[in-house]
């Protein structure tokens, strides 16, 4: 199984949101051990802003992040094909939420894990939440 995460369950892992890191962590150590997990090249910047700019960690703890990221996630690139057809796809009102959707499309993935799923109503695959993921997981 191949599954796309979207940027705010990876903060609510390392950022240790509650209620939502528990579900988070399992949703991230399948991706170690059972399941192919891809993010977003763009996810990286997201990332960066709101764990170093607006929750103060270090520069080096997001250095540190992203090395792990890499060798536990598979990342697509955001080329100039996926943003035309991201900016193109009048399905999705957030454009980076159109992104996400054309990255896991190119990679073939199976789902979508994230905590908005309104916002991707319209998604290529089906989409999941982190809880829902776990769920079937467990069966």
């Amino acid at each position: 199984m191949k599954v796309l995460i979207d940027t705010n369950v990876l903060l609510d892992y390392f950022l240790t949101r509650q209620p939502y890191f528990e579900s988070a962590n399992k949703v991230f150590v399948s991706c170690l051990f059972q399941i192919q997990g891809y993010i977003a090249s763009h996810t990286f910047l997201d990332l960066f802003y709101q764990m170093h700019e607006r929750n103060g960690k270090s520069v080096e703890y997001c250095r540190n992040t992203f090395l792990k990221l890499c060798q536990t996630f598979e990342v697509c690139a955001i080329d100039k094909q996926r943003i035309i057809d991201a900016a193109l796809n009048l399905d999705f009102n957030d454009f980076e939420d159109s992104l996400q959707n054309e990255c896991a499309s190119y990679s073939g993935v199976d789902y979508i894990i994230t905590r908005n799923a309104d916002n991707f109503e319209n998604a290529s695959m089906p989409v999941i939440s982190p809880e829902d993921f776990v769920r079937l997981m467990a069966e």
